[in-house]
């Protein structure tokens, strides 16, 4: 254990551990009104957040010193057991008209958190056990059938965002494994209609373009949402307001503590505090996709890129939509927003890596010995 500790990529556990940190003292600081009002007391969410932070310690550590091959080889297990969980809550009741949610005692998680998790393990051993096979268009569809019967679960919850990054980081991991280029690019495109329709069918998807396209006359019903994030923003300036002085968390802005943690994070921090966070998720990237690059195997690289994917998607989707530059969707910003089995299962992620990355300097002592030895004997 000590020795997997010790090689693993030490800059981006100690990032995680800063974020996660940060992550405890803003959901307090973006919850208390909320919880003052709907539970009667201001530290509902903390304590709530606080004890699913140590619980995803824990799932860390023991993530950090597992051998991700064996991840890899119970993926299909895992993959089978998401399908039967997606399947499972599409038939408990709605909340806020959706199901998304099964609730286990005093614990409820989005099943699409350990969906995601599956899927991307899944993918990653079924394209390394494909090989050069993966450009055969028979090969391939064996694949994406598997991704996109999670992704249409999910789509049913509804869950379209969710369902859409899955489904973009799908299609590349496909193709970093070598899958064609044509055949990825044809199924995109022709999915393109099917999407127009689901958007334009559904009346809630609708409103949201509507409120997106006329966020300033629409301010005070459908663009509401985006305008508040806005004025929070702004009112953040250069240096912020302070933490715990910022208004919008005074039910301007629904759901604060979730899906406009940005907001909040601008008004308190202004734009040198959004500067620092966005920069500490800039380096977990950068190291993420360092580690996919040493990863000592090819399932050990779609992994890595997989799970450093979810990071940057979620952190691009989430920013997005605080600023208004997408409709509004509800995708948490990761380590920072408030939830529960959703931070474990992030966490959860980024014990692979950092597995993986324990793995890939020994890999690489290991090949350069080879080397030596060949250069010896010649």
């Amino acid at each position: 254990m000590n020795n997997r500790m010790a090689r693993m990529d030490i800059g981006l556990f100690v990032a995680v551990l800063v974020l996660l940190g940060f992550g405890i003292v803003f959901v307090y600081s973006s919850s208390f009104a909320v919880a003052q009002q709907r539970f009667g007391g201001s530290d509902f969410f903390l304590a709530r957040q606080t004890i699913r932070a140590l619980l995803a310690i824990i799932s860390f550590m023991v993530f950090i010193n597992v051998d991700y091959h064996i991840w890899g080889r119970l993926s299909n297990l895992f993959y089978v057991a998401s399908i039967i969980l997606l399947v499972i809550v599409l038939f408990l009741p709605e909340i806020n008209g959706a199901r998304r949610w099964i609730s286990i005692g005093q614990f409820s998680f989005q099943v699409s958190d350990f969906a995601r998790m599956a899927l991307i393990m899944v993918l990653a051993r079924n394209c390394e056990r494909a090989g050069d096979e993966i450009k055969n268009w028979n090969v391939l569809s064996k694949i994406l059938l598997k991704a996109g019967i999670v992704c249409g679960l999910i789509l049913l919850e509804p869950n379209f965002s969710t369902a859409l990054i899955l489904a973009l980081i799908g299609l590349m991991m496909l193709f970093l494994s070598g899958a064609r280029f044509m055949h990825l690019a044809t199924l995109a495109v022709s999915t393109i209609p099917v999407m127009l329709i689901l958007v334009l069918k559904t009346p809630y998807r609708k409103a949201r373009i509507t409120g997106f396209l006329n966020i300033i006359s629409e301010q005070s019903n459908l663009g509401y949402q985006a305008f508040q994030s806005l004025i929070g923003l702004g009112n953040g300036g250069i240096f912020g307001v302070g933490l715990g002085k910022g208004e919008q968390k005074f039910f301007y802005l629904p759901e604060p503590h979730t899906d406009f943690m940005i907001s909040i994070l601008g008004e308190e921090t202004g734009f040198i505090g959004l500067l620092i966070i966005i920069s500490i998720y800039a380096f977990i990237i950068f190291r993420g996709m360092k580690i996919s690059l040493n990863a000592p195997d090819r399932m050990g690289q779609l992994m890595s890129f997989g799970f450093t994917s979810v990071i940057a998607m979620y952190l691009l989707f989430h920013t997005a939509v605080g600023t208004g530059l997408v409709p509004t969707t509800g995708i948490p910003l990761p380590f920072l927003s408030y939830g529960g089995m959703s931070l474990i299962f992030m966490m959860s992620s980024v014990g692979i890596l950092l597995n993986i990355s324990s793995q890939a300097d020994v890999s690489a002592k290991v090949l350069q010995s080879i080397r030596s030895e060949r250069l010896i004997k010649v």
